[in-house]
């Protein structure tokens, strides 16, 4: 069968199939889903663009490729041209591998060319007028620019989209696509229809504590311990209520939302036109979630439950439509596509191969994820915090001790941190907690390990 390896850049889980937020329109990620195994609780190794593809792409877990920040690279943990990625071992089992887009850090400057047999290195991104009234006075820098344009024309995606689909032809048998989209990354700025899918004020995301984004309502801090205050960029929400931008920000994003679904819905058009869709093994992934003021917190970057949810489905051959809640990893991508589709990987593999789900055998024996994301002084030390999230809790421990633990079912936005609310058992809830993360965590030097 051939391999559709579809990645969608800071898509969180506002997507229709994970009822993320209520007036997003993704009629494409829909279609998929409606033919694919969905899990609801899939998370990313860390809430950031490099380590996170590192991870799901080599397969191993942050402490093992030693890649944690935007300012490494995989290269800075493997060794180019030993096709070790998943592309790699595709590759060297047989499947022509043809790639376009954002798969690894830094796109068209990121990837391996030992990997591909073939990689668009076309269009980059285009360059447009300055849109927001923020980025316009200096305050956002232009990466940061949000808002329409007439057209796609020139757009990165659009021509990496049409360049794939050229490619995708009857017949075709063992290829590997890598599709990887670029929006909904900053900037927000996307054609004009798909503004028009969504009203002149939209709603506000659904984890907010109240019925608006307040930049100074320190209640949503309540119970949080001092070092998280360290992750969370709340420099991007004064700027927004200074310039009256925080809906047209969110508005914005729902529409880059929509239009990367518009572009995969290319792809899988074009996979049915040529008779592709029931060979082929489509894994759907995205590299981290983001935030809109949840707790004050903008982008990514911290260990809350809106930066590293992501969306995670597989379709083809041989799975079942469904869903699965067993938490997952994006490290487990790996030994699931090989379990699938053949391959051997030439490194031990940190994550699991969820085959048995996709084949609807049940769940599998996995009783949490782990993910980490650090803060580096600049003295040069390492301090790391890890966070566990279970079906039923997220338990999180920071670099000097100080803890988070949220209901995960009862409170899903994580607004009450059980730690300092106490209650019965909590204390024997987090210690249980703490003493599996350690078990996870015994490869882990004794200088980047938690308090």
């Amino acid at each position: 069968m051939n391999i559709l390896f579809a990645s969608i850049e800071d898509l969180n889980d506002w997507i229709e199939p994970l009822g993320g937020h209520p007036q997003v329109k993704t009629p494409n990620l829909m279609r998929l889903a409606k033919r694919a195994m969905v899990f609801e609780n899939a998370y990313a190794p860390v809430p950031a663009c490099s380590p996170s593809r590192t991870a799901t792409l080599f397969g191993q877990a942050p402490w093992e490729t030693g890649i944690y920040s935007n300012d490494e690279t995989w290269r800075d943990g493997y060794p180019s041209g030993g096709r070790l990625s998943l592309a790699g071992v595709m590759r060297d089992a047989g499947y022509e591998t043809i790639g376009a887009g954002k798969i690894f850090h830094k796109d068209v400057r990121g990837y391996d060319p030992e990997d591909w047999d073939e990689y668009h290195r076309g269009v980059h991104h285009k360059k447009y007028e300055v849109i927001s009234r923020a980025v316009g006075a200096g305050e956002l820098g232009r990466l940061s620019d949000f808002g329409p344009v007439p057209d796609d024309e020139g757009c990165f995606d659009a021509a990496n989209t049409d360049w794939l689909c050229e490619r995708i032809k009857a017949g075709d048998d063992r290829k590997f696509w890598g599709f990887g989209l670029y929006r909904p990354h900053l900037p927000f700025i996307v054609p004009q229809e798909y503004f028009d899918l969504y009203p002149e004020v939209v709603d506000v995301p659904p984890g907010l504590t109240g019925k608006q984004f307040r930049p100074g309502n320190k209640a949503a801090l309540d119970g949080l311990p001092p070092e998280s205050a360290v992750f969370a960029n709340r420099r991007i929400g004064w700027i927004l209520k200074k310039f009256g931008e925080y809906n047209d920000f969110v508005r914005a994003y729902l529409a880059s939302i929509s239009y990367a679904d518009a572009l995969l819905g290319q792809v899988l058009d074009r996979l049915e036109e040529t008779g592709q869709m029931d060979n082929t093994l489509i894994v759907l992934w995205s590299d981290h979630g983001w935030q809109f003021g949840e707790k004050l917190a903008f982008r990514k970057f911290t260990l809350w439950e809106r930066a590293l949810r992501v969306p995670l489905m597989f379709a083809g051959p041989g799975i079942e439509c469904g869903r699965s809640r067993t938490p997952v990893s994006l490290l487990d991508i790996f030994p699931t596509v090989i379990g699938q589709a053949g391959g051997q990987a030439k490194h031990k593999l940190s994550g699991l191969d969820l085959s048995p789900i996709l084949r609807g055998e049940g769940e599998i024996a996995r009783d949490h994820v782990v993910s980490v994301w650090g803060n580096w002084p600049e003295d040069g030390s390492e301090n790391l915090a890890f966070t566990l999230r279970s079906r039923a809790h997220r338990y999180t421990v920071y670099w000097q001790g100080g803890e988070e633990l949220y209901d995960s079912e009862a409170d899903p936005f994580e607004h009450v941190n059980l730690i300092t609310s106490g209650g019965p058992n909590i204390r024997a809830i987090a210690d249980d907690y703490q003493a599996k993360l350690n078990l996870d965590l015994d490869r882990i030097a004794p200088r980047v390990r938690p308090a």
